[in-house]
């Protein structure tokens, strides 16, 4: 999440607590009290949002990683048995289809052949299940391999989802944020002149409006202190 819609967001609760602390003096005009009650379901909004963003899940690598050792050692196991198979069968196309090589599914197939292989290995074994059944291949190892396959499948696709995810939650949090930005300016600030007497209330909802942008803020530092070098 930006650094400036974070910024954004402080500020605007830091607008509401202001105002919800001095409800009673607007308690009679009930515009006011219209537009504390929208700004206040919009900052919760905003908020559910970025919270949401920020349990997005970054990298799911380390599980990715994982899940492909388990799909290679179910893949190779399965593998020897339909080699066995096929050598004493004498079925050719069976044992060219066949890579029973550690190396070969670890590090020469990319993620998505691996996948493929392991789909089409499932499918052939259940085209000789009975006669497979001698060679030690049991329901049990077919279920496993099953499972690996669908569990990788879905931890190659995760990524593509999470960034999607966390693109349009960002994309709604910024549109949050610019619609609590109108309402401010637009609506709030010109009725908080019916306080301008109210130094106390109006100058403690100005000092909230202000945002503090870190980049800005971090600029201006820096520059203080490369003034502060040449004197």
């Amino acid at each position: 999440m930006k650094k400036t819609i974070i910024a954004r967001h402080n500020a605007n609760q830091q607008v509401l607590l202001r105002l919800n602390d001095n409800r009673e003096k607007f308690s009679q005009v009930p515009i006011m009290i219209r537009l504390l009650s929208e700004l206040e379901k919009m900052v919760d909004e905003t908020e559910e949002l970025i919270t949401k963003g920020e349990n997005i899940p970054g990298k799911t690598a380390g599980n990715k990683n994982l899940a492909k050792s388990e799909l290679i050692a179910v893949s190779l196991k399965v593998s020897n048995i339909v080699k066995a198979f096929a050598f004493t069968t004498k079925n050719e196309n069976l044992a060219n289809f066949i890579v029973s090589s550690n190396n070969a599914l670890a590090h020469q197939m990319r993620d998505q052949e691996l996948l493929e292989y392991s789909k089409n290995l499932l499918d052939r074994i259940n085209s000789f299940t009975a006669e497979l059944a001698d060679y030690g291949l049991t329901e049990e190892l077919k279920q496993e391999l099953d499972t690996e396959i669908k569990d990788y499948e879905h931890l190659m696709t995760e990524p593509r989802k999470l960034i999607s995810e966390r693109k349009t939650t960002n994309e709604l949090t910024e549109d949050k944020i610019a619609m609590i930005q109108s309402m401010l300016s637009n609506q709030l600030d010109p009725m908080m002149e019916l306080f301008v007497d109210d130094k106390e209330f109006y100058l403690a909802y100005k000092s909230a409006r202000m945002i503090v942008d870190p980049a800005t803020r971090k600029k201006s530092e820096e520059n203080k202190e490369n003034k502060q070098a040449e004197n």
